[in-house]
């Protein structure tokens, strides 16, 4: 019986340190229209993602290009939570079961019990279809008609400082030369490219890629095999332009067997080099204003909570606002609230919220408020926050500021205020309490104690439990 209680009491107490890290496996709705994605995400409560997972493949649905959606929640420096999600795109209308499945997810495996999907028609007024701001860019194509061609590409020709560029490096395959070509030596290869696309002059946003997966694209009435090599979003941080040299892929490329029986003997591989064309993109700096060197660039709007409009003296009020659009989501630094006596605004918490989809980085950055309230009046809290940004769509400064205005009631009791000097029961005793310093190691000591009285509690408990069965 001794044993079987020192077991007991050894798995609780091992069981604590993992106690606030879980990790979960989320799948996407049960109905979705064919145009829609099906989701598998990882869900990372109290650690962050080690090693990309391998999302498994399910029957009926073709994994699309690594989609990466990540939120993470934060209280001071404490990262809480993220969430990693793989897209998978139906194949066809219908009824699919997805069989049970496992992930391992930093040396855990996590399992799913699976689940059954109904895939429906294309549905009208599709929001995500008819939203202009999650079309694909349009890319500029430098290969040879007929041939197999290394092109990187980039969004845009010109862009301001601070504007997202989309660079994208892309191998195109002819279907001629489909099991011709073979990638050669890729993850050597592969980190030197990186390194010379990267610009010493930017933010970089890299889409997290474990897997090089084909897709068909046209190319001027031509169908080619397009392989994703490297994709990420470039923030200038100042106007010097970038510079985006040539690059070279090796690839070995086999000869056309002309005798079928004696194929494979006389399939002689040999090197071949593709290279891309240089390219330049110039950085403009931004229009005059006081605050060009620090003010973020992109397309905004805010998003307002307010608990409660009326309120009263030293009674707090949650107010919080998020800055969504497309942009340097990350960056984006914490408001400085202006400082208005009647209003204690503590510090906030912060909530981000990225999305990495159709060559764009977009998302938002909530920030939550508690505000007590000092004095009565009316006060309109655009008077607090105004938020400053560029729009490069536009090529003009705009301000966000706050639609709500707090109504607070009640008196301000001044007298209640000196009074309590003299008169509280809780300034009395100060005048009889001892004012010999204590220990601090006294309240850890105590501590101590209170622990092993608890453990005490539960082990005669477990006794007892174990005696009477």
């Amino acid at each position: 019986m001794f044993k079987k209680i020192i077991l007991f009491l050894g798995i609780w107490m091992g069981l604590l340190p993992v106690y606030g890290q879980q990790i979960s496996i989320e799948l996407g709705p049960s109905k979705i229209p064919i145009e829609t994605y099906f989701t598998v995400s990882i869900r990372l409560k109290g650690q962050t993602l080690q090693d990309a997972p391998l999302f498994p493949d399910l029957e009926g649905f073709q994994k699309s290009s690594r989609f990466s959606k990540k939120i993470t929640l934060k209280t001071g420096n404490n990262l809480v939570e993220e969430v990693h999600t793989q897209n998978y795109a139906a194949l066809n209308e219908g009824t699919f079961t997805i069989k049970p499945f496992t992930i391992t997810v930093n040396g855990q495996v996590v399992k799913s019990p699976g689940t059954t999907i109904q895939v429906g028609p294309v549905t009208a007024n599709n929001p995500i279809i008819e939203n202009p701001q999650t079309q694909p860019l349009k890319t500029e194509f430098t290969g040879k008609s007929g041939q197999s061609f290394l092109n990187l590409e980039v969004s845009k020709k010109e862009i301001y400082t601070g504007e997202g560029l989309h660079v994208a490096l892309y191998f195109y395959l002819t279907a001629a030369e489909n099991g011709q070509l073979e990638f050669y030596n890729f993850l050597q290869q592969l980190p030197e490219l990186f390194k010379q696309i990267k610009q010493p002059t930017c933010w970089e946003e890299v889409w997290e890629q474990t897997e090089i997966l084909p897709d068909t694209v046209m190319v001027k009435d031509e169908k080619y095999i397009r392989f994703k090599l490297y994709e990420a979003i470039n923030y200038p941080l100042n106007a010097v332009d970038l510079e985006f040299p040539a690059l070279n892929l090796k690839m070995l490329q086999y000869t056309v067997p002309k005798d079928a029986t004696f194929a494979e003997e006389k399939r002689q591989p040999e090197i071949k080099e593709f290279q891309s064309v240089a390219k330049t993109v110039r950085v403009k700096a931004l229009p005059p204003h006081p605050l060009r060197e620090t003010v973020p660039v992109g397309r905004y709007r805010l998003d307002e909570l307010l608990e409660r409009t009326r309120t009263s003296i030293n009674r707090t009020v949650n107010y919080s606002f998020a800055v969504i659009g497309e942009g340097n989501i990350g960056a984006l630094p914490t408001p400085t609230l202006q400082n208005l006596p009647a209003l204690e605004v503590y510090p906030p918490q912060v909530k981000e919220n990225l999305l990495r989809q159709q060559q764009r980085i977009s998302g938002s950055k909530r920030f939550a408020y508690s505000i007590v309230p000092k004095m009565p009046g009316q006060y309109p809290l655009r008077q607090l926050l105004h938020f400053i940004y560029f729009d490069p769509e536009r090529e003009r400064y705009d301000t966000l500021t706050s639609r709500f205005t707090l109504q607070v009631s009640g008196t301000v009791d001044r007298d209640a205020a000196i009074g309590a000097v003299v008169s509280d029961d809780f300034y009395k005793l100060i005048q009889t309490e001892d004012n010999n310093l204590v220990s601090m190691h006294n309240f850890e000591k105590l501590k101590l104690y209170t622990n092993l009285i608890v453990l005490l509690l539960l082990a005669i408990s477990i006794f007892i439990f174990f005696r009477k069965t």
